[in-house]
């Protein structure tokens, strides 16, 4: 800390003096000097900067800093104000692109993506629409660092800010403190606006689907950080986090965190009123239609039908008792005309049928599957559990005097073991009509559904419902690609505010790997080679124009394409001072690229 109106005699104390710019900093060593008997030297003792030098009529004094009253033992004055002593930042040596000088290089590559996408989604409109122009753009800058690679922290972002972003009006001087203040304005008021805007421009009218996360964190400042089922496994206390996602684009619409301790259908009442107030509606043409998975309950349902969603949904044959009685009721009267009547879904094979149900009030419809190859392999593999657990009790000399009712509930739901007073302390006998029911449920899907605007066949039902891992793919980003499965931040305001941004690198990041699809399968590339790939396309300057340092190559000329960023080629392939020959042995010269007389302006 600086005391800015205090000024105070430069001591003589034998220190030195450090200049940073403009500034000069008094330092001073604190301690006594120490030997080291093992390589026989004498070490200086620690150095600590005391305040900043202002020149005065008289010659110098001092801007005393906490460490200046520390060592003098004198209490310290009211108001002061934080500043840095060290390395000159990065950021401040970085250039706008209309500034570079003619010898200067710039990785354009990633840039000019990053710029293209969001200009193409409306995602740069919809975040000045919520932050302005600044903030909007700051917001930006965050979430393609974070895009660009798996990051746990946001140092060097002033770095990535000048060399991979210097092709488009970012911010030279937002760097890691920057960013960390950015995160606090990052208000409920402004998402809810972002996401309003965003869903206007993505305009969902069919299928979204809806699922769960959480993030683990060490941190003890996130209040809503609770001990909860945490999906990574891990002794930690965690941030759920529920996701939007829409079907057409594959792209997420609403995000949200809440309380650890929650689980999914306890929160889903209040996640959705949240993304119908943000635009996410189902009235008017809309129609929209929620697919989720099994952790929800009949409330649930009932409060998608009153917003007036229609969904899809699993439940669970071991929860829900009259869904149970209704897929074994029909699994039992299955006939060999029923197993004929197969279609084909993912190459398995399934049969299927659709019931009316009630469940909690709401009338619906049960869409029961059959998937006949995974019918057979649970067969066998009951079989063979059945034979090693009858292996298992036949083999037994003595019950366990001590856990006797666990160890018998091990046998479930194959065989019913009792104590006795025998010689081997329990009886047992097969289950038959437990045994005929597992074998029963072999292969089983079951889904409820309400429909109020159309009506869904079971084989497209079936196609949407599994369709759903598309957000949990977004997880799968988000947790391993953009950053460590951790929240690497301190109180509730930034960890919000960080998920916020992460969300916004989640539209970036799939957007990227859902154009490059087909070029990732082809050349056996990840989105985060296809990246590197990218930031590999530098351009340095010629005059006013921007030329390319080196030739494309195919592969990268392939991820351009299929980005649609467009570059502008005029000139042919012709001998060139800029370009000089390249020489292979064994082969004919073979001149470079061709000129690039400009990048499209509408892009930088």
């Amino acid at each position: 800390m600086i005391f800015p109106f205090e000024r105070v005699p430069v001591p003589n104390m034998g220190g030195y003096v450090k200049t940073q710019g403009e500034r000069r900093y008094y330092f001073v060593y604190v301690g006594e000097r120490l030997f080291n008997e093992k390589k026989g030297l004498t070490t200086h003792p620690k150095a600590k900067c005391i305040g900043r030098l202002e020149p005065c009529e008289q010659g110098d004094e001092l801007m005393p800093n906490e460490f200046y009253y520390e060592l003098m033992g004198i209490p310290e004055p009211g108001v002061a104000v934080k500043e840095g002593v060290g390395r000159k930042p990065y950021h401040q040596k970085a250039l706008p692109l209309e500034k570079r000088a003619s010898h200067s290089e710039i990785a354009m590559g990633y840039g000019l993506t990053v710029t293209v996408i969001a200009r193409q989604l409306g995602l740069d409109e919809a975040l000045e629409d919520a932050f302005g122009h600044e903030d909007g753009r700051n917001v930006l800058a965050l979430a393609a660092f974070l895009c660009e690679r798996q990051r746990s922290s946001l140092s060097n972002l002033d770095q990535f800010i000048g060399t991979h972003l210097a092709c488009s009006d970012f911010d030279f001087n937002f760097g890691r403190r920057e960013a960390g203040e950015l995160l606090t304005k990052i208000t409920p008021q402004n998402k809810g606006a972002f996401y309003d805007s965003w869903i206007k421009h993505c305009s969902p009218s069919g299928e979204i689907f809806y699922d769960v996360t959480s993030f683990s964190t060490w941190s003890g400042q996130i209040i809503q950080a609770h001990y909860g089922y945490n999906r990574d496994h891990e002794e930690l206390v965690q941030i759920n986090q529920g996701l939007f996602c829409d079907h057409s684009t594959g792209l997420p619409l609403f995000m949200l965190s809440y309380d650890g301790s929650l689980n999914d259908k306890q929160n889903f009442n209040a996640a959705l009123a949240q993304a119908r107030s943000c635009g996410l509606d189902a009235s008017g043409k809309k129609h929209l239609t929620i697919v989720m998975d099994g952790g929800f309950s009949r409330d649930n349902f009932n409060w998608c039908h009153l917003l007036g969603y229609d969904f899809i949904a699993g439940v669970s044959c071991d929860r829900l008792r009259d869904v149970r009685k209704a897929y074994l009721d029909w699994s039992r009267s299955i006939t060999e005309n029923d197993r004929a009547d197969v279609w084909i879904y993912n190459d398995h094979p399934y049969i299927s049928k659709a019931v009316p149900l009630n469940l909690g009030g709401l009338d619906g419809t049960l869409m029961m599957y059959r998937d006949l190859e995974q019918e057979t392999l649970k067969r066998s593999q009951l079989s063979r559990q059945r034979e090693a657990k009858r292996q298992e009790l036949e083999n037994t000399r003595r019950a366990p005097q001590d856990r006797f009712d666990a160890w018998a509930k091990s046998f479930a739901p194959f065989f019913r073991v009792e104590r006795s007073r025998g010689r081997k302390g329990f009886i047992w006998e097969e289950d038959v009509e437990a045994v005929r029911d597992a074998m029963a449920l072999c292969g089983k899907v079951s889904l409820f559904t309400h429909f109020s605007h159309k009506k869904m066949e079971p084989q497209q039902v079936l196609k949407f419902y599994r369709e759903k891992e598309s957000v949990e793919d977004c997880f799968d980003t988000t947790k391993n690609g953009l950053c460590d499965k951790r929240l690497h931040v301190h109180g509730d305001v930034r960890a919000e505010g960080k998920l916020f941004v992460m969300f916004i690198a989640l539209i970036l990041r799939r957007t990227i790997h859902d154009r490059l699809k087909e070029q990732l399968e082809k050349n056996a590339l990840t989105t985060e080679d296809a990246i590197l790939l990218l930031e590999q396309i530098k351009f340095y300057k010629d005059g006013d124009n921007w030329r390319l340092k080196s030739a494309i190559s195919k592969q990268q000329r392939e991820i351009i394409t299929a980005l649609k960023l467009e570059i502008g080629e005029k000139s042919p392939v012709v001998k060139s001072d800029l370009f000089k020959p390249r020489k292979r042995k064994g082969r004919k010269t073979k001149y470079g690229p061709k000129r690039l007389d400009e990048v499209l302006e509408q892009q930088i």
